[in-house]
């Protein structure tokens, strides 16, 4: 027989420290939760269960902000009729309220375009020198090279090669590198998506964006790798002064947006943790 402790918790051998115990009744703010010798009441599941589907889809509508940003900003690219690498929108007479971004100025001129890698397969984008700024992100909104004046063309000019990631023949660094792709010189990238994103920006030259539309509209390219031979003719539509969205949604269209994109990209687009704290509210690949 087992002795019992002087002070032993009632109900035990020996002291049980209180922290470690589940009181029979807990208030919390999701409502008043109760148990049985730390068993939970079929109430309490129901209300445990609910929360637990609450808190998870807090934290996909957190883990997924990047990634249903980028997909309104295809979307409204989309509702111009840009839905093809050799399409964009300029900002040829600069960006004031009617089209609604999250980060847009009125005194720089944007070109902007996708890239649909899983579609075209490698595409390339030509940079003509004396751009300023540019940058390819990914579908979920994380870099995959810069381009202009922070790239690796150095504001000179060049051909970017955007890879999709399930290509094996080249494996460049992240970030990029030159290589040379069928007695051509690019400045190669790996995309971890299918849907990228590139945007360009361009210099006011004496305060007007006259200098540098035209330079999109001319220098600026985006083909398929393999028309390189008779690439498709750019169509640029301008975004100014016209009422057009490209910011997410925050309400439950934010789940949508999420669920479009896992549809369309690589399972292993996201990391593992984030693909199951929304898969656990029911959005994953391959779902209805």
């Amino acid at each position: 027989r087992t002795r019992r402790a002087a002070n032993a918790t009632p109900g035990y051998n020996t002291w049980i420290p209180p922290s470690i115990m589940t009181p029979d009744v807990v208030q919390t703010r999701f409502g008043t939760l109760r148990f049985s010798d730390g068993m939970p009441s079929e109430s309490t599941v129901r209300t445990m269960y609910e929360t637990l589907d609450l808190v998870r889809g807090i934290d996909t509508f957190l883990d997924l902000v990047p990634m249903a940003s980028m997909e309104a900003l295809r979307a409204g690219h989309a509702s111009l009729g840009v839905v093809r690498c050799n399409q964009g929108v300029y900002f040829n007479r600069l960006m004031d309220s009617d089209p609604l971004f999250l980060t847009g100025n009125t005194d720089t001129v944007y070109a902007s375009l996708f890239l649909h890698l899983e579609r075209d397969g490698p595409t390339v984008v030509e940079v003509p020198a004396k751009m300023g700024p540019g940058t390819v992100n990914d579908a979920y909104f994380r870099f995959v090279i810069d381009t202009g004046s922070v790239g690796l063309d150095g504001g000179k000019g060049g051909k970017y090669l955007i890879l999709p990631p399930n290509y094996t023949d080249l494996d460049p660094p992240e970030g990029g590198a030159a290589a040379v792709v069928g007695g051509q010189k690019y400045f190669v990238a790996k995309s971890k998506s299918f849907t990228n994103w590139l945007i360009l920006r361009g210099f006011l030259v004496d305060g007007k964006p006259d200098f540098s539309a035209e330079l999109i509209r001319n220098g600026v390219k985006a083909y398929p790798l393999s028309q390189r031979e008779d690439p498709p003719q750019m169509q640029w539509i301008s975004g100014s002064r016209r009422a057009w969205n490209t910011v997410h949604a925050n309400d439950f269209l934010f789940y949508e947006e999420i669920w479009s994109v896992l549809q369309r990209e690589p399972l292993e687009f996201i990391d593992p943790e984030m693909r199951g704290r929304a898969a656990a509210i029911g959005i994953m690949k391959g779902s209805p």
